[in-house]
């Protein structure tokens, strides 16, 4: 699962080629239709900077095309990586408080069909993506079960597997990432924000999900200006990195603005 990636080389400056903030809220209705809502956001200085570059290989005569993650024809091509029948609502560009990117709305008709990629690299043009295998483990995906009292069946992808793969690497990167807890890169990552969240149209009455607010369920949420103000737990992290599900339970549970839903499989009835 590459999310357990990014928490744990979240000290390695480069795992992120810029500050940015992902957001998916999927709103689900009593028949199991719904809209998954994407907000994609990255710092104005990263994208001036990516400019900058994209700059250096362009003509000189011309005149030097912006950096943007607002693509709609490839929001278009999206919908169809989301689930089948899924359709593209709209798309707007986002310009606000130094920070640029965009929204997109997507609606679908069949829970059934929805599968959520969890790394927020294949959100942005980072070069640090998927490596295209076993991308059948690398979704959330849905159950629903229609009723007067709705069920909706949560699986998340694959951790087990991968926690020790993640921690060889997390090891070797590290040695050539001693300094990536500095003033600077702690700068660099305030504001980041990772979420996703599934939202029901009515009253949860049962479920064994580990964050639940009203209508909301939590399977991803990390702020990283709260993790970063806990320098002693990220450099335990960066020396010692979870083994296995308990050690990754623990970790989550000491340190503020992190959540990942552990439980292989999770319920949440609602009517």
């Amino acid at each position: 699962m590459k999310i357990l990636k990014l928490i744990i080389l979240l000290f390695i400056p480069l795992i992120f080629s810029g500050c940015i903030k992902v957001d998916t809220k999927v709103k689900v209705n009593k028949d199991g239709s719904g809209t998954i809502e994407e907000t994609v956001l990255m710092s104005s200085a990263v994208i001036e900077m990516m400019t900058q570059f994209m700059s250096s290989f362009q003509d000189s005569t011309g005149t030097p095309e912006k950096f943007s993650l607002f693509k709609e024809d490839e929001l278009k091509d999206k919908a169809s990586e989301l689930g089948k029948n899924v359709k593209y609502i709209s798309g707007e560009e986002i310009k606000k408080d130094e920070w640029e990117g965009y929204k997109a709305v997507y609606a679908f008709d069949d829970l059934n069909t929805i599968r959520m990629e969890p790394d927020p690299n294949e959100k942005v043009p980072t070069g640090t993506g998927g490596d295209g295998e076993n991308k059948e483990e690398e979704y959330y995906t849905f159950k629903f079960i229609p009723g007067d009292v709705a069920e909706v069946i949560i699986d998340r992808p694959e951790i087990e597997k991968d926690i020790k793969t993640e921690e060889e690497t997390a090891e070797e990167e590290t040695e050539s990432g001693e300094e990536g807890m500095n003033d600077q890169f702690i700068n660099m990552m305030k504001g980041m924000k990772i979420s996703i969240v599934i939202e029901f149209n009515g009253e949860i009455v049962e479920s064994n999900a580990t964050y639940v607010d009203g209508s909301e369920v939590t399977l991803l949420g990390i702020d990283f200006s709260e993790l970063l103000n806990n320098k002693e737990s990220l450099e335990k992290l960066k020396k010692h990195p979870p083994e296995n599900l308990d050690d990754m339970k623990e970790l989550i549970g000491n340190i503020p603005g992190m959540k990942l839903e552990l439980k292989r499989s999770i319920t949440i009835k609602f009517k």
